[in-house]
């Protein structure tokens, strides 16, 4: 189903930036900027083929997920969606062109989800497009990463560990579950016997706080905080 191709009216209150409507576009597509952030893609740079290998934190997914809807629904973006193409791929690239401005931007802090191309020809892909699965690499470990990414990877790991274990046993347990079980803000509040405006409230402190606790460490050195659409139940 092309949701706004077909149902001209909700495309109408889409571009006008009525809430509910963003709120059903939103709840429509999420599954699927979900399944390609967590896929990955190929991409070039600089003369390298590489590869955004996806997300695997839940905190690093969700983060993607929102900052791409924030994206998609400002109003420069609602207006130029033309109607009449996919607005799934549309959304895709807007996914896709975040996770590169971030390799732009701290490739050092992106490196963990970059491999390098595997030799054997994959098709390249494009603004939209569904992301082929991720080929082995030849030379290097089983996982396909260079001895710098698999420390940096362990490296994120123990900070990821880290902050939590530093979080209080209430804010610990809605961490998790909203986090790692990808639990909505509704299910994790009731969870540690959170309201909905509770929940709301003590998820962007815990989001504020890892963000500071990872640039206070050398990382996301460029990070701007923006307002992001929350997930509602």
């Amino acid at each position: 189903m092309t949701l706004l191709i077909e149902r001209r009216e909700l495309l109408e209150r889409f571009k006008k930036g009525e809430r509910r409507a963003l709120e059903e576009v939103y709840r429509f597509y999420v599954a699927d900027v979900a399944n390609f952030l967590s896929r990955g893609f190929s991409f070039n740079s600089r003369d390298r083929a590489l590869r955004f290998s996806g997300y695997v934190q839940p905190f690093d997914l969700d983060n993607a997920i929102q900052e791409t809807f924030t994206r998609a629904f400002k109003e420069s973006a609602r207006v130029g969606y033309d109607g009449l193409h996919s607005y799934k791929n549309y959304l895709l690239a807007i996914a896709r062109n975040l996770v590169l401005d971030e390799f732009r931007n701290r490739e050092v802090a992106m490196s963990p989800f970059i491999e390098a191309q595997a030799r054997v020809e994959a098709p390249v892909v494009h603004d939209g497009e569904e992301a082929p699965p991720s080929a082995p690499m030849s030379g290097e470990g089983s996982a396909g990463h260079s001895a710098e990414q698999e420390f940096l990877r362990q490296e994120l790991s123990a900070l990821y560990a880290a902050f939590v274990e530093r979080l209080e046993e209430r804010d610990r347990k809605f961490f998790h579950a909203r986090f790692e079980q990808q639990q909505t803000q509704v299910e994790a509040g009731a969870a540690c016997g959170l309201s909905h405006m509770q929940a709301r409230t003590l998820e962007k402190k815990l989001r504020e706080r890892f963000l500071k606790f990872m640039h206070s460490k050398g990382y996301l050195e460029d990070y701007g905080a923006e307002t992001r659409p929350v997930r509602t139940a």
